[in-house]
């Protein structure tokens, strides 16, 4: 293998781009609309299309509620028939004083035997833009995709949410430093940026200051349940362990802050899906162009590397051998030569490295 024809993976880091997004309803929205068309502008919280979360189904077993011997003997005994809309705690069937009340707010679609089956009401589910820009494809019956110009940031794992908000950082010392009554009302309902990994005190305090979101380089593997479970968009920069922010993603956060951002925390494991940041930015008159895709390893070009250590550092390609490189830990692997933003060369296989975009 040359390194012409190695393509490391990409994580965009892009103070200006053009970018187009997909914005889709869930795959199964029923009864969906999309409320704009081909041309129109859009704003970060303008709702683009509505549709129907499927409702769930709830069995209601009457007839061991009674402890009735056989199915008939539930027909005398009910209120309520097929089609019918009940409310929660309404009565569906009484035997003298025993009363059986329906568990959810719904309709009864079907009297089996002595089940009662009982389908929930429908959620309306609203799906906002997300970004400012215009629409330039619809997907019926699903959304659309917009065309947005704005810096754009890639990260590296993601808790599957989203958050539209201004982006802030963290004091110094950290969110955990501070107690709960002390921390600033500009803090919630904010994007929170912070250069030290999340603790579980800094995910209370996420939750207790009803953060929006959080940018952070890295939590600990028996965190991510909590991570999962918390109110707001969490993405982080560098992954799963202790590290904290490398410099260079820390200077380019520190230039968006009091922005207005996107923060997609969508992400999947082994996935072509990142989870993202899409922030608005002042755009001069000179049209951005789109990021850079497929880009194969080149000389002279600003790389990532995943160290062994868990650490990410920056640098630059200055070679990449023909030949296996034999590294430290006795592995011989196809390599190219970096020289980091702090003047050291070393050696890093090509699987990790990572080019920050174009």
């Amino acid at each position: 293998m040359s390194f012409e024809t190695y393509y490391p993976e990409q994580r965009q880091m892009l103070n200006a781009a053009v970018i187009r997004r997909p914005r889709l309803l869930p795959d199964d929205t029923y009864e969906a609309q999309v409320e704009v068309g081909v041309g129109a502008r859009v704003g970060l919280k303008d709702v683009i299309a509505r549709g129907y979360a499927p409702a769930p189904y709830t069995l209601v077993d009457a007839g061991r509620f009674f402890g009735l011997k056989q199915a008939s003997e539930l027909d005398p005994l009910l209120a309520v028939q097929p089609g019918d809309f009940v409310e929660r705690m309404q009565v569906l069937a009484q035997k003298g004083r025993r009363r059986l009340q329906s568990p959810v707010t719904g309709r009864v679609v079907l009297i089996d035997g002595a089940n009662i089956l009982l389908q929930e009401e429908s959620s309306s589910v609203e799906l906002e833009a997300g970004v400012n820009g215009q629409v330039i494809e619809i997907r019926p019956e699903r959304g659309v995709v917009i065309e947005t110009m704005g810096a754009l940031f890639q990260g590296v794992w993601g808790n599957g949410k989203r958050a539209i908000s201004t982006l802030r950082f963290a004091p110094e010392a950290g969110l955990e430093t501070l107690q709960t009554d002390e921390l600033d009302f500009d803090y919630r309902g904010a994007i929170i940026i912070t250069k030290q990994p999340l603790t579980l005190k800094s995910l209370m305090v996420m939750a207790e200051q009803s953060f929006a979101g959080m940018i952070a380089p890295s939590l600990e593997t028996t965190l991510i349940p909590d991570a999962m479970r918390a109110p707001g968009a969490i993405l982080l920069t560098e992954g799963i362990g202790s590290m904290r922010m490398s410099l260079l993603v820390a200077q380019f956060l520190e230039g968006m802050e009091g922005r207005q951002a996107t923060l997609d925390a969508l992400w999947e494991e082994g996935g072509s899906t990142r989870p993202e940041l899409i922030v608005n930015v002042p755009l001069t008159d000179i049209r951005p162009s789109p990021p850079l895709l497929n880009l194969s390893l080149q000389l002279g070009m600003m790389v990532r590397v995943a160290r062994a250590d868990g650490v990410s550092i920056f640098g630059k390609v200055i070679s990449v051998p023909r030949n296996p490189v034999m590294l430290e830990n006795g592995l011989k692997l196809q390599c190219a030569q970096i020289e980091t933003v702090s003047g050291e060369r070393i050696f890093a296989p090509l699987s990790n490295i990572e080019i920050p975009g174009r």
